[in-house]
């Protein structure tokens, strides 16, 4: 039993083969770059898990799902695998096509109930170790934001929250951050946004 056939037929245009290997080898880079990308934030995730059992972190953007993600991992990789050969004139069987369905479907199952439960126990973990989330720099569907005292989360800050956010995750590991210097810098961006926006 073959497990691919040939793409291109000896009839196909030049033009048709540049044109489906150039798309053969941007699809195998993007699901490999996906891959890559999960996988990092999963790190990262658990480096933040460290740093806050340290003591390090002082704000954070809550990012538990990413390990639900990496639950995809594994399709990616046979998706970007399945590309790769199609740059080599070569394509999966519709038996192969049918078994990465049901991987697909299996990593589906999997991947969101895992992003749930991870989402629930970071949110959690981090009440526990005394953080605060902060909704008015969380707007629409952004990450949720944590901060360890409730005195740097401002209302005011919802129109400047990326800039906010940007600034308060820069004081991490930099000791415990001031409140007046918070104060200062939240005047300066929201008398900046004003101006331009008045």
């Amino acid at each position: 039993m073959r497990a691919y056939e040939t793409v291109f037929k000896p009839e196909d245009s030049l033009i048709k083969k540049v044109t489906f290997i150039t798309l053969f080898i941007s699809l195998t880079f993007l699901f490999l770059f996906l891959a890559y990308l999960f996988f990092i934030e999963a790190l990262k995730m658990k480096q933040t898990i460290n740093d806050i059992s340290e003591g390090k972190v002082y704000f954070l953007k809550q990012k538990g799902k990413v390990f639900g993600f990496i639950c995809f991992t594994p399709l990616l990789l046979i998706l970007a695998y399945m590309f790769a050969h199609g740059v080599c004139n070569k394509r999966p069987t519709k038996i192969i096509i049918g078994l990465v369905v049901k991987v697909a479907v299996f990593c589906f199952f999997i991947a969101i109930p895992t992003s749930i439960f991870s989402s629930i126990y970071m949110a959690d973990y981090l009440h526990e170790k005394g953080f605060v989330e902060c909704t008015s720099y969380s707007p629409g569907i952004s990450s949720d934001f944590y901060v360890y005292d409730e005195q740097f989360c401002d209302e005011e800050g919802v129109v400047i929250s990326y800039k906010i956010k940007k600034w308060l995750l820069k004081k991490n590991g930099q000791g415990e951050p001031s409140l007046d210097e918070f104060k200062e810098i939240m005047t300066l961006y929201l008398s900046e946004y004003y101006e331009l926006f008045n």
